[in-house]
């Protein structure tokens, strides 16, 4: 290699390790810029972290976590910073990112809610249901006898109840033996009636889930003759192609009421 040629490496590798000295100089010598924020105080008002929210000491991401709080944590919010934190009071002034915190905590949605939100699941389940029951039941009833606000469907007999799980329908009694059905809404009892040894025999029964999620419907003793207050379960419903075109109007106006 000639002279020019070394004198050139020499002077790059030179450059490199120069630079490379500066870089090191600069990043143990310099400190770590600090921004400056401003905070618009606001009345104190609470609200609630969600899962793993991170609380730092300053209003930059960067910064060490001083804790991580758990989800519904309720917090006292007094002021906004303009990088986008909450100055929150937790014994002592921190700051959280503003997507940590929600005003208030959403209830968790009810059985009858969920049925609303999926409604078209809801009408195409029960509607398949009753097609299938056509040829032995002309006629239904749909009230809630659950608790839950989601009508079930009863058969024309009094044979069979099913229900509606994850957006289909489940059957949550059967018997071979018809049972005349009454229903107290006040007290959320199902009464069932039949006639054995020419004696008038009532039952109660409430949702058992001990076996499976969608419940079952057993009796766990008899009764007294029904009140006003636990009317009859009528049928009120034909089971024909009509009916089942116009259910969700139906399945509407009753988990509406």
């Amino acid at each position: 290699m000639d002279k020019r040629k070394k004198s050139i490496l020499y002077n790059w590798k030179s450059g490199v390790v120069v630079a490379a000295a500066l870089v090191i100089a600069v990043l143990l010598s310099s400190p770590a810029k600090a921004y400056a924020f401003s905070v618009t105080p606001i009345e104190m008002v609470e609200m609630y972290t969600m899962s793993g929210t991170p609380v730092y000491a300053t209003p930059d991401v960067l910064s060490p976590v001083v804790e991580y709080l758990n989800r519904f944590t309720n917090v006292r919010v007094f002021g906004i910073t303009d990088t986008g934190f909450f100055q929150v009071d937790l014994n002592g002034t921190y700051y959280i990112p503003g997507a940590y915190l929600v005003p208030q905590i959403e209830p968790a949605k009810t059985e009858k809610q969920k049925a609303l939100d999926e409604l078209d699941d809801l009408v195409e389940a029960y509607r398949m249901q009753l097609e299938f029951m056509e040829s032995y039941s002309g006629t239904f009833a749909l009230v809630d006898v659950t608790g839950d606000g989601i009508p079930e469907i009863f058969d024309a007999e009094g044979k069979e109840i099913y229900s509606y799980y994850e957006k289909r329908p489940v059957m949550i009694y059967y018997s071979e033996y018809p049972v005349k059905f009454y229903y107290s809404k006040k007290e959320n009892k199902l009464l069932g009636k039949y006639t054995w040894n020419k004696k008038d025999i009532w039952e109660v029964y409430y949702k058992d889930t001990s076996l499976l999620p969608w419940g079952q419907i057993k009796c766990i003793g008899t009764a007294d003759t029904p009140t006003k207050d636990a009317p009859v379960i009528t049928r009120d419903y034909t089971n024909n192609a009509e009916t089942r075109a116009d259910l969700k109007n139906i399945l509407k106006k009753i988990l509406s009421l």
